[in-house]
């Protein structure tokens, strides 16, 4: 049974209940994870996962700033332990080097290798056009009016978590 006839079985016994939140709600996480499991299909052949590709991504462009694993972990809303995994894992590949602080010597920060710049030149491409076969139905009018309103709930549910509602 699908999951939209599953929510249409529980809308019919709970009349009440927000069909089109329901659905919308569910649609979005569910093409949320198969958005990430395409990603993911296209940095198989560069021995990636989507959480590295981002991080590898972000520090290549902080490349003149000193970048702090709590800082990635919170664009790539990763818990800290799973930063410190990550960063191991890319560390261990000769990607990643961890050096403390100038500023603070209790602090770490973050820069790529050569290997790591290399990988990516490699690897962004087949995640540009990955996200560009995930979002081909939508069309770049479709895809400017998702934006803005993906973009609107994004603000709003940010506001709900800090309680600014």
């Amino acid at each position: 049974m699908s999951f939209e006839r599953r929510i249409d079985r529980f809308c019919a016994d709970h009349p009440e209940a927000p069909r089109d939140l329901i659905l919308a709600s569910r649609l979005l996480l569910r093409s949320a994870r198969l958005l990430r499991q395409h990603i993911e299909r296209a940095l198989a052949a560069h021995d990636l996962d989507l959480n590295q590709y981002l991080v590898i991504s972000m520090l290549a462009i902080d490349a003149s700033e000193p970048t702090m694993p709590s800082e990635l972990g919170m664009a790539i809303d990763a818990t800290r332990t799973q930063m410190t995994r990550l960063i191991d894992g890319l560390e261990a590949r000769g990607l990643v080097r961890r050096r403390a602080s100038q500023h603070d010597r209790r602090t770490l920060e973050l820069s790529l290798t050569p290997a790591a710049h290399a990988l990516l030149e490699r690897a962004a491409p087949a995640v540009h056009a990955a996200y560009g076969e995930a979002w081909a139905p939508i069309g770049k009018a479709g895809l400017a009016g998702a934006t803005r309103d993906l973009s609107r709930l994004h603000q709003h549910l940010v506001a709900l978590e800090a309680g600014e509602s």
